[in-house]
């Protein structure tokens, strides 16, 4: 039975994470992990062929190596064991199940903002301190978009979570009770 790129990433990332909380390097590990995903994210295809049949094993093998690179034993060990276990396609996933995991327990959030008009910078602020202190977080990054067909207000998606502030949405609900 094979297992699924998330749960591979999760278990991993959760191994990884408690060892680093625990040794007190949780910063540092996730500073590396940050810039080994840009590495994979730069080199479109790098799991690919390290996963492949194109490389030898020598060449895959000189790869590991000029990745762990400068890595704390943690991050070197984690490139090494993904790579041992077959599972390096799932590095990327796995250090963005580290990050949500980071995250989490600096109770920082990523929220995936719409709204009808481009936001100015107090706008966005108030926003972002609304959202902090609607989910109890120290810092928001938005990812902003803009959709004039939302008329105005802002949908906000954070997690699995969507809080519809749209004046489209209050007014088809306007038209639902109208229609009754």
């Amino acid at each position: 039975m094979s297992l699924d790129k998330k749960t591979v990433a999760d278990r991993y990332a959760k191994a990884l994470f408690e060892l680093v909380d625990a040794d007190n390097e949780l910063d540092q590990t996730y500073q590396e992990l940050i810039a080994l995903r840009q590495v994979f994210e730069d080199n479109e295809g790098l799991d690919a062929a390290l996963a492949g049949v194109q490389l030898s094993l020598d060449e895959k093998k000189s790869l590991i190596k000029d990745l762990q690179q400068g890595a704390s034993k943690y991050v070197a060990n984690l490139i090494q064991m993904v790579f041992d276990y077959g599972r390096i396609d799932c590095m990327v996933a796995i250090i963005d199940e580290f990050e949500r995991r980071y995250d989490r327990k600096m109770k920082r959030m990523h929220a995936d903002v719409t709204t009808a008009i481009q936001l100015d910078k107090q706008q966005e602020d108030q926003l972002k301190a609304n959202l902090a202190k609607r989910f109890g977080a120290n810092e928001v990054t938005l990812t902003k978009h803009v959709d004039p067909e939302i008329l105005g207000g802002v949908i906000v998606h954070v997690d699995n979570k969507t809080l519809d502030g749209s004046l489209s949405s209050k007014i088809k609900q306007i038209r639902r009770l109208l229609v009754r």
